[in-house]
């Protein structure tokens, strides 16, 4: 009898072992398809752009990294991730002045964005981001890397906060906070769609700033409520590209 008991558990050890290696085997070790990250490809209200072929009327959702009004922030965002069994995305920066990418943040899988607001990010710094995707099997793809850099937030000043305004001679005055070449008030409707800008190009160190919109743009919308902001942008001319913030955001209601 005790013969038959240790074959039988030679048997189940040989068969414990067999499945254990056959898991090994079968264990996922493909990794994600690279996720891409999206660059900065303009500023709202710029003319539309080509992106992987296709033409791209610019938003607030499509821009690609990007200042965000709410902060000193900046936004880094990604086309859609093609793998279902993915566990959570590892974020990392670095900027002109430090090259070591450090890892700032873990995040899940379903996000579709990130706001870098961790740390306090320096104005007229270049900091670039990269992401790894992590699959269930710990299985890592790495994206490409995208840069933004970010000027100081003008400081609005009129209209008020949901203030009335008259559609005729409906003027938006700021402050300015720091260095722009130029800045874009920004004109949207409640639920966030573009309706007009104009830029205001500077050529004087006086503060305020204004720019009065068109009256027919304002009757258009009279008895709505808009959303307006200022953004302040700057060109680099090393890298390529504009700089820039977005103010805060207020609401005016047009009479």
């Amino acid at each position: 009898m005790k013969i038959y008991a240790i074959i039988a558990i030679i048997i189940s050890l040989l068969i414990l072992s067999a499945c254990a290696g056959q898991d090994e085997d079968e264990k996922d070790k493909i990794p994600p398809y690279p996720p891409t990250l999206i660059p900065h490809l303009g500023n709202t209200g710029d003319p539309p752009v080509m992106y992987n072929g296709q033409q791209i009327i610019l938003n607030e959702d499509n821009n690609g990294i990007d200042a965000v009004p709410d902060g000193n922030w900046i936004r880094v965002i990604w086309n859609p991730f093609i793998d279902t069994d993915l566990s959570h995305v590892k974020i990392y920066r670095y900027d002109q002045f430090d090259t070591n990418p450090v890892l700032i943040d873990s995040i899940s899988s379903t996000a579709i964005q990130y706001v870098d607001s961790q740390t306090q990010l320096n104005e007229r710094t270049w900091y670039s981001y990269f992401i790894d995707l992590v699959d269930f099997s710990g299985n890592v793809a790495r994206s490409d890397t995208v840069s933004y850099a970010l000027l100081g937030k003008c400081i609005l000043l009129s209209p008020e906060n949901n203030q009335t305004i008259s559609p005729i001679g409906a003027s938006f005055l700021w402050n300015r906070s720091g260095f722009a070449s130029t800045y874009r008030l920004l004109l949207f409707d409640e639920n966030y769609n573009y309706i007009w800008h104009q830029d205001f190009v500077v050529a004087t160190e006086d503060d305020p700033l204004s720019i009065t919109i068109p009256v027919n743009i304002a009757m258009q919308y009279s008895g709505q409520s808009l959303r307006w902001r200022v953004d302040a942008l700057d060109w680099d001319e090393e890298m390529q590209m504009f700089m820039g913030s977005e103010s805060l955001e207020r609401i005016v209601h047009i009479q």
